[in-house]
This record gives structure tokens, sequence and C-alpha cells, in this order.
């Protein structure tokens, strides 16, 4: 429950640290992780050659809250790694860089263990190639040579996922390469614009280069750019929210989703916005209906109620057929004298 003696300990073994941020009397995956991976001996037999484990607790209950001996110092550590919800299960070394992060996880010891062994693999390794990106780029002798290391920089960000602390690493060498190719004459813009954006290192600014280097969505990081900036406008800026989702219009009849999972979040915040936001109940329908196309309710049926209420809200069309045949508009009727 001590992270700094864990830390002493870790340095003396040679091991590293599985940090638990846990709510012990109030988050059930919290309970549920412990009593089915964390009290079993064979997890305990499983880490001890790797990982010294801490407990840190945030509990609410004052019982549970006397108990714990640090509160001051776990407050400093959750703000230091930006936890923000639990249970949140740190990889380190000992000298606290995260190389892994995950939560509950079903199965039971052994397969947590199992999970734990690829995370140190994977993670460790990872943060190992991001340090030699980072040197070769510092330690390159000419524009040429930071050009070469910015774009392996940026093949290897491009393969890791949003949140690896490899990426937060290697984040900055990639920027580089937005002011050492401003015009994208040597490719390197773009290559550095989407390792950024699938990674989950973009701001506004990037986005920006995204919609201008992708119009097409041949890359898929125009969807990503328009999905993305939903996290950007605030609904109060209401001329922002509509020119924002008139360019999800434009893209919508270009007819091209590379990703599944971005085209559902993207049609899903436009069906919400033109709903709540835009009082557009029509184009809510509409891209409720899209998000039907794509699968939504095979991905994640609990969208159904929202996907149902869109649809029923949609107005109904007077039936063509409906109208008298000999009808003519009203523009085409004759002045009265």
């Amino acid at each position: 429950h001590d992270y700094d003696k864990a830390v002493e300990v870790a340095k003396a073994e040679g091991k590293d640290l599985l940090v638990d941020f846990t709510g012990s009397d109030w988050c059930g995956w919290c309970v549920r992780l412990k009593k089915e991976v964390f009290d079993h001996q064979e997890f305990a037999d499983g880490v001890k050659d790797t990982f010294i484990l801490v407990e840190l607790d945030y509990p609410r209950g004052e019982e549970a809250k006397a108990k714990v001996p640090n509160p001051e110092r776990n407050k400093e550590l959750s703000q230091k790694y930006g936890i923000r919800g639990f249970p949140t299960i740190l990889l380190m070394t000992a000298d606290g860089v995260v190389f892994g992060k995950t939560g509950y996880q079903q199965g039971g010891p052994a397969k947590y263990v199992e999970h734990l062994n690829e995370l140190r693999a994977t993670g460790k390794k990872a943060l190992e190639d991001a340090k030699a990106y980072v040197k070769a780029f510092e330690d390159a002798a000419d524009d040429a040579a930071k050009a070469e290391a910015i774009g392996k920089a940026a093949d290897a960000l491009r393969e890791l996922k949003p949140g690896s602390p490899a990426g937060g690493m290697l984040k900055d060498v990639v920027k580089a390469g937005l002011a050492a190719d401003p015009e994208n004459a040597k490719g390197l813009k773009l290559a550095c614009v989407e390792a950024l954006m699938k990674s989950g290192h973009a701001d506004a600014a990037i986005m920006n280069d995204a919609e201008m280097l992708d119009p097409k969505n041949e890359k898929g990081l125009l969807e990503m750019a328009l999905a993305g900036r939903f996290t950007t406008i605030t609904p109060r800026d209401l001329d922002a929210l509509k020119a924002h989702l008139a360019k999800v219009d434009a893209f919508e009849k270009l007819g091209v989703v590379k990703d599944t999972d971005t085209g559902i979040q993207l049609f899903a915040n436009t069906a919400h916005c033109y709903s709540r936001f835009a009082s557009d109940p029509a184009k809510a329908a509409h891209y409720a209906q899209k998000l039907v196309d794509l699968g939504a309710l095979e991905k994640n049926p609990r969208m159904k109620p929202f996907i149902d209420q869109l649809l029923a809200g949609a107005p109904k069309e007077e039936p063509a057929e409906e109208k008298p045949a000999e009808e003519k508009p009203a523009e085409e009727k004759p002045a009265e004298k």
C-alpha cells in the first residue's frame, strides 16, 4: 500500500511495478477483479518474479478511509498518472515510467497473468524502440537525417494504440515533421499527420491538416478528423456546430467510410447534435439510418433505443400518389384579375 516503499523494493530486486488504483468499498469492477484475480494464489505465483504489487485505494466510506495509510500520497499519484476511472492497472518500471495499462479482464488469474505478461513484453519493447527513435532524431547531423528519423518515428507511432506510453515519447518527434515538410512536398507531413491522428495525439491544428491532406477520405483521415471535432466544439456555439455538421453532410455524400467504428462514432454524434441542438429531426433520422446501415446495432445493441427514438422522430412525407395528378403547383396558376 506504500508506493514509495514498493519502488525501493522493485529497484533492489530488479522488478517492475503493478499499481492497482482501486475503490475498494464502492467500485463494483474493482471488487470483482480482486475476488476473481488478485485474491488467488495462482495470480501471486504468476507475477512474483516480475512485479511488485501496489494497491492504492480511494474509498468513500469512513471505515475504509481509516485503513488507507497515505491518502495524500495516493492523491498525488492519481493526479500524476491521470487516473480517470477505476480500476486502473498501470505497469511501470521502478523509475515510474508506464509501459502498460489495463483494468478488469474476465477469465480468472491464469488468463490475467498471461495478459500482463503480453503487456509487459510489448510495452517494454515499445518503450525501448521509442527511446531509440528519439535519440536518432536528437543525434541527426543534418536535415536529411532528421527527416529519416522522423519518418521512422511516425511509422512506429502509427502502429501504437491511443494512450500508449511509448506514443507519448514519440509524439514530439513526429510533430517536428509538420515543420520539416510544411507543404507535404516529400510526403512526410502526411505520414506524420496520419500517425498523430491514429495514435490519438491530434489537436485542432492537426485535424485541420488531416482534412486538407485527405479531402476524399482515401486514407480515412477525414472521417477521423470530423469525428474528433465533436470533442472540441461546444454545443453552445451553435454557429460552429452547424458549420461542422455541414462538413459531415458533405463527407456523407462521398459515401466513403474507411473504418466502421469511426463511422459509427461520427454518425452517432451527428445524429445526436441534429436532434438535440440543431432541431432537425429529419437529418437526425437520416444519420440514425446510416448507423443501422453501418451495423451499429450488431456492434452495440445498447444503441437501439437511441436509434429507434431518432428514426421515430422523422417527419412523415406525404405519399406522392395521394396528390391529384392534374394539380399544378400554385406558382403556375394564372394570377387573378
